[in-house]
């Protein structure tokens, strides 16, 4: 029952956990979900912070962006999970071209001060039409279901009450040809939460209600259902799609691709040499196995091989050759390496094993391709020196960064998990025996795995840093989104690829940057793992969308070493649910807006911060005329060991403000660079939507020795006494003249002795007189420490340095007689 958003009065509502803020997403809903390729498509995105709409930003290609414009606002905001809110709606059309890629297509909209977090539209080969459905009932039988042709993809929603919905259709079909239906929901959602409300079931009937062939979960689409039958003859045909669990829910959308397209399962091989022509045979269809051939991409790496299908077989091109299974018991000779060896585990508890010669020391990377290829397997290797009784390497599954998902979080799941990924140093030189089996044992004719075994090389690689929970997109701390005129600075986290030995300093360089735009970063010292990078428009720059690269380089230019740039998105990510939904991009959207309505600048610090030291950053606002509303600063990223103080905030028509940094022990003395980074109020302080932003420059920042270190002598005082807490004094640096101590965690009731005792070059002890009163209580006190405070060059240096002991003793017995 496909309904228009503006007809919803609903609130979704949950017992939700507690959460770090607000998640309120800019788009949380986009309708129609599906266009045909060769048609324009009016969509509407709805969500909120969408005022000023200016244009689309589409990761693939094959799909633009027309008369984007602002619809009126909602009267009264839908409430969406976790405080979202769908408030705003934009109109625009999509203009699909002929050859547009098949499937999904993520992207992004530009408003006039902010690029939204990103959300995704599908592109289908066929006409699209609509479930007819209005009110709930209305085609759940055979009697009532809605007549469609072949070839068609249907956008339906499932009702919303306790009991699963189910929708059915009707089509009419040739002996002897397929009837064939792909359901996508899973793949098609754009919740940022959600449990098992997408896990749908298809059946195929025929006139009589007799179930030709049904489907729930599919290794290719795993949650999703995929259902082929050979019609028995000519005639009216069903197709039942159904909610497996009612859950509630007012998006629970699908696309039902129904039509007479062939609909294998597997390919052999799964891939084969760039820019080769490759045999391939077609497995899994209801009509058998069929042969085709195929020229390669000359990109290596991951693609989809499609004809007639609604979506394609991943399948894989490399740079070497590919080694096929023996028909024989005995191990297959794999001649050179490297090589993609391909099998298929046919039967149950099969084991096909080949045979290696490699050199020791060598190092090799062998990753299996089974799950993530939408096969059933699920693979376990293991590899054998030739007389050994144990494997040298065994493995089941891996890691994201295993499988270079590596921006992939923990919590999100995907197949690619169930894939073995190892590094392989060979002990001794000679033949080896690398053997591939099911972890359950299982087998069939869609078993197909393809494993590579390639040499180790250095990688490094990037993505946004972000500390919110779920994984869920944070716009504040990884859009790029850059001001006119102005700055902004986002966190860089970099990871090292599998069996990475790289350990040298790195520089960061951006590729696709616009014209009028430019990056600066600091070079990145060994064993960094987070960098800053800050993006300058000048001040004629057009306001513009694009996609860019971060990636990594040694210093030395000739040392060779992989890099590339990586962004994940949970699109179902609800801890609890099976149905799990993630895109992976290889690009960071960029944008450049509308001058923002301040600048924020830091002054360069005079002085260094010392460790277990304090310093104050001077920052200071240029408000635009007219604009009069507080600000917000921090620091997004300091050096390890430096901590800044939580957020500031100016309020509206101050100018100047300070943010204070403070250096623990483990602070590395050098020179960093870091900037503040600051917003207007309102929107969504947690994730950032509905917030304009800018940073400052970047400036130096040294962290340096601290002036003295101190050594105390452990004291005791007496109730109502006077007495000395001593401490030695070990110079580390020279001191600008005398400078102000103070003693800190004095018990309540002990105070110092005004005039406090000042520090100067040349000084061996400094001595506090302190004073306890007859209530202190008694006991001991192990939180002295002393703070010196250095005024330098006009800015001010606090450092905490010692740990003492002060006990605390009963006030001396008196006795007295009356004369």
């Amino acid at each position: 029952m496909l309904r228009t958003l503006t007809l919803l009065a609903v609130v979704l509502f949950t017992t939700l956990p507690a959460l770090a803020g607000p998640m309120v997403h800019h788009l949380e809903s986009v309708q129609p979900r599906c266009g045909q390729r060769g048609t324009t498509v009016e969509v509407v995105l709805h969500g909120s912070s969408l005022h000023d709409p200016r244009e689309i930003l589409f990761y693939r290609p094959g799909i633009r962006a027309v008369e984007v414009e602002a619809l009126p606002r909602y009267e009264r905001p839908i409430s969406m999970m976790h405080s979202g809110l769908i408030e705003d709606k934009v109109r625009c059309k999509f203009v699909i071209d002929a050859d547009c890629p098949l499937g999904e297509h993520p992207f992004r909209l530009r408003t006039a001060d902010e690029l939204t977090g990103l959300t995704t539209f599908h592109v289908t080969r066929y006409p699209v039409v609509a479930e007819a459905e209005k009110n709930r009932g209305e085609n759940e039988t055979r009697e009532q279901a809605q007549a469609i042709t072949l070839n068609t993809t249907l956008l339906g929603r499932m009702g919303t009450d306790r009991q699963p919905d189910v929708d059915v259709y009707r089509v009419a079909g040739k002996k002897g040809e397929h009837l064939s239906v792909e359901v996508d929901s899973v793949a098609l959602t754009d919740r940022h939460y959600a449990d098992l409300e997408f896990d749908l079931a298809v059946r195929l009937l025929d006139a009589d209600g007799h179930e030709l062939a049904r489907n729930d979960d599919s290794a290719l689409h795993i949650q999703d259902p995929i259902a082929s039958t050979l019609l028995p003859r000519d005639g009216d045909y069903f197709v039942e799609v159904r909610q497996r669990i009612a859950r509630s829910s007012s998006f629970i959308f699908y696309a039902a691709h129904i039509g007479n397209y062939h609909r294998p399962l597997a390919s052999y091989p799964a891939g084969g040499r760039a820019g080769e022509q490759q045999a391939v045979r077609l497995i899994g269809d209801p009509a058998g196995d069929a042969q085709t051939s195929l020229t390669l991409p000359t990109r290596e790496g991951d693609f989809e091989f499609n004809d007639t299908m609604p979506s394609g077989l991943p399948m894989r091109v490399s740079s070497y050759a590919n080694v096929l299974e023996g028909t024989s018991a005995d191990a297959t000779l794999v001649e050179q390496l490297p090589a993609a060896l391909n099998g298929i585990i046919d039967a149950e508890g099969q084991v096909d094993r080949f045979r290696l010669k490699v050199a020791k020391g060598q190092r090799w990377r062998v990753r299996v391709f089974g799950r993530s290829l939408g096969t059933p397997l699920d693979p376990r290797i293991s590899i054998t020196r030739a007389g050994a009784d144990s494997p040298e390497v065994e493995a089941d599954d891996s890691t994201y960064q295993d499988r270079g998902l590596y921006a992939v979080g923990r919590e999100l799941k995907r197949k690619e998990l169930l894939d073995p990924s190892v590094v392989w140093e060979p002990r001794e030189s000679g033949d080896y025996e690398l053997a591939i089996t099911d972890m359950r044992s299982l087998g069939g004719p869609t078993f197909v795995y393809r494993v590579e075994v390639e040499p180790v090389r250095d990688s490094i690689y990037t993505m946004p840093y972000s500390r919110v929970i779920d994984n869920v997109e944070c716009m504040r701390l990884t859009n790029i989104v850059i001001p006119r005129g102005n700055r902004w600075t986002v966190n860089l986290a970099l990871v090292e690829g599998q069996g990475n030995r790289y350990r040298g300093p790195l520089e960061i360089v951006a590729r696709g940057l616009p014209l009028g735009v430019r990056m600066t970063a600091p070079q990145v010292v060994p064993g960094q793992t987070t960098a800053p990078v800050q993006f300058t428009a000048e001040s004629d720059t057009p306001p513009q969308v694009a996609l860019i690269e971060l990636l990594v380089r040694p210093v030395d230019r000739s040392i060779e070493l992989d890099s590339g740039s990586q962004q994940a998105f949970p699109f179902m990510g609800h801890s609890g649910g099976a149905a799990w939904k993630s895109v992976v991009t290889d690009r960071y959207g960029l944008a450049v807006t509308e001058p923002a309505p301040f600048e924020i600048d830091v002054a360069q610090p005079k002085i260094p911060l010392a460790l277990n030291g304090e310093l104050a950053l001077e920052v200071s606002v240029t408000r635009r005329a007219g604009f009069d509303e507080p600000i917000e600063f921090q620091a997004d990223w300091t050096p390890p060991g430096v901590e800044p103080e939580p957020t500031v905030t100016l309020d509206g028509g101050k100018s100047q403000a300070r943010l204070r940094l403070a250096a623990n022990g483990s602070a590395k003395p050098g020179k960093w660079k870091v900037a503040l980074t600051a917003t207007t109020t309102g929107g969504s302080y947690y994730l950032g939507a509905g917030r304009i932003r800018a940073s400052t420059a970047m400036i130096d920042l040294e962290i340096a020795e601290p002036y003295v270190a101190l050594k105390n002598h452990p004291t005791s005082i007496r109730r109502g006494e006077k007495d000395e807490v001593v401490w030695d004094v070990e110079p580390k640096k020279p001191l600008p003249g005398e400078v102000e101590c103070v003693l800190l965690g004095l018990p309540k009731g002990v105070r110092v002795v005004e005039p406090a005792p000042r520090l100067k070059n040349g000084d061996k002890q400094l001595r506090f007189t302190i004073e306890a009163n007859a209530d202190v209580l008694l006991g001991q006190y192990k939180e002295l420490t002393c703070e010196i405070v250095v005024r330098e060059a006009g800015q001010e240096i606090r450092q905490r340095t010692g740990t003492g002991v002060l006990r605390v003793d009963p006030a001396v017995a008196t006795t007295g007689r009356t004369p």
